[in-house]
């Protein structure tokens, strides 16, 4: 994911349907999608490093869950809108990881070995992970995006609360460059 300043501003609309996410382009390789296919099918966790990889991966399993049975030969898997994957999961039974990762290592391979895309995903509390199983991150700033992906991952604001409460109390230091944590998917 190409990181832009974006994620790190703070929400300032009045409710999160009026924050506009902007598009971060994004690529990923037919080994790393390869890699996490063993691991769906062998039935270990996906556990990413940071949240930009967490994007990046619910994105594309999105973007395979609506993409056509011919892959492009560049590899380009589009566009995923701010609350397209809330409305896909709605609209339709959606695939399974193993289902998910093996389509786009397929479309990665066809494509020559890497696949690209572009997400404005917001990852909020209600979000249902279909791929990821916690991350590792950093402290986030507390009106961030990435708060909110935080708060989704651990099952809501008030297990977010906790969670950070914690750090506070033991003087973790916060932001880029501050301790990171192990978080789990609340189940």
């Amino acid at each position: 994911l190409h990181v832009g300043a974006e994620p790190l501003k703070p929400v300032t609309a009045p409710t999160l349907a009026g924050h506009d996410m902007h598009a971060e382009p994004f690529s990923i390789s037919a080994d790393a999608l390869g890699a996490l296919a063993l691991s769906a099918a062998e039935g270990r966790p996906i556990v990413p490093v940071g949240t930009t990889s967490v994007r990046v991966l619910e994105s594309a399993y999105w973007l395979a869950a609506r993409a056509a049975p011919d892959p492009k030969p560049s590899g380009d898997l589009g566009r995923l809108g701010q609350w397209d994957a809330y409305n896909l999961s709605a609209a339709a039974p959606p695939p399974s990881r193993l289902e998910a990762l093996t389509t786009l290592h397929g479309l990665a391979e066809a494509a020559g070995g890497r696949l690209y895309g572009a997400t404005s995903l917001c990852i909020a509390p209600g979000y249902r992970f279909a791929l990821c199983d916690g991350m590792v991150t950093n402290f986030h700033a507390p009106d961030s995006t990435l708060m909110l992906l935080v708060s989704a991952l651990l099952g809501g604001a008030d297990n977010a609360r906790e969670v950070y409460e914690h750090a506070v109390r033991r003087e973790y230091r916060f932001l880029s460059y501050g301790d990171s944590s192990l978080l789990l998917r609340a189940r």
